[in-house]
């Protein structure tokens, strides 16, 4: 308990930094909303003119702008790139930042198996990622009220931030893994970046097609569609490969953590 402890106190100053980004993204965000859907279908033409590989990449590829949960789709969007980069920062940190502080010594020279210390540092990081999610639905409800836009999109509002969680889940359990096989914490968070690149980029590649097949599976960011969320449903298939991916990146990382020479990092 002590070592959950220790590491909820650790993360709660770049929590409030990363709430404060998320704050500002949501309220501005959603602030804009009302310009831009008051252009209603002359916008919405005015969008469909931009090439196919534009719209994918800002994510409007199937989404009706003009209406404001088309426009919050989009604004989920970035809130779930935000939120893996987030969470990617929390899997690595968890593993490496004793590196860092240099305080490996201190805390793996414990009367304590490596796995059960691990485990502590991994669920008050995945407390974070919780409570981030839960502010992204907070920040939605509470922008939608103080701009008095009388959308009732509370239960779908829930299910965006329900799938953030799970990407970031994804996202966060392999930054984890890259941080107990990359030889310094530096390269470990390059990986988990990397890896947020180039499921982006399958993304964008799954949106330029009409159906994009075994891409969608490559990409966490394709899981949930707008379509399927703003209809009130999560696909069940991909909550299960979120959690199965998860499950096991964490396993690995568990694997290497206790193999790995902590003398060397």
């Amino acid at each position: 308990m002590n070592i959950i402890r220790r590491e909820l106190r650790a993360g709660l100053k770049p929590f409030l930094f990363w709430g404060i980004g998320l704050f500002v993204l949501v309220f501005a965000g959603i602030a804009k909303s009302t310009g831009l859907t008051a252009g209603g279908e002359g916008f919405t033409a005015f969008t469909e003119s931009f090439p196919r590989v534009v719209l994918a990449v800002v994510g409007m590829v199937g989404v009706d702008i003009s209406t404001f949960g088309g426009y919050y789709a989009v604004l989920a969007q970035y809130a779930v790139i935000l939120t893996a980069v987030y969470a990617v920062y929390l899997g690595n940190n968890a593993v490496s930042r004793e590196s860092v502080d240099k305080t490996y010594e201190f805390v793996f020279t414990k009367p304590r198996a490596r796995s059960f210390i691990l485990l502590r540092k991994l669920l008050s990081a995945g407390v974070y990622l919780a409570a981030f999610c839960t502010l992204d639905f907070l920040f939605s409800i509470a922008a939608i009220a103080t701009l008095k836009l009388n959308e009732a999109m509370t239960a779908k509002i829930a299910l965006f931030a329900i799938g953030a969680w799970l990407i970031g889940l994804v996202f966060f359990s392999m930054g984890a893994f890259f941080a107990t096989v990359a030889k310094n914490t530096e390269r470990g968070a390059r990986y988990g970046n990397i890896l947020i690149l180039i499921c982006f980029v399958l993304g964008v590649a799954c949106d330029m097609m009409e159906n994009g097949g075994a891409l969608k599976f490559l990409s966490p960011f394709k899981y949930f569609t707008s379509r399927d969320l703003l209809e009130g449903r999560l696909d069940w298939p991909y909550v299960c490969i979120c959690l199965f991916v998860a499950a096991a990146a964490l396993f690995a990382a568990f694997r290497c953590f206790e193999r790995r020479d902590l003398n060397a990092v």
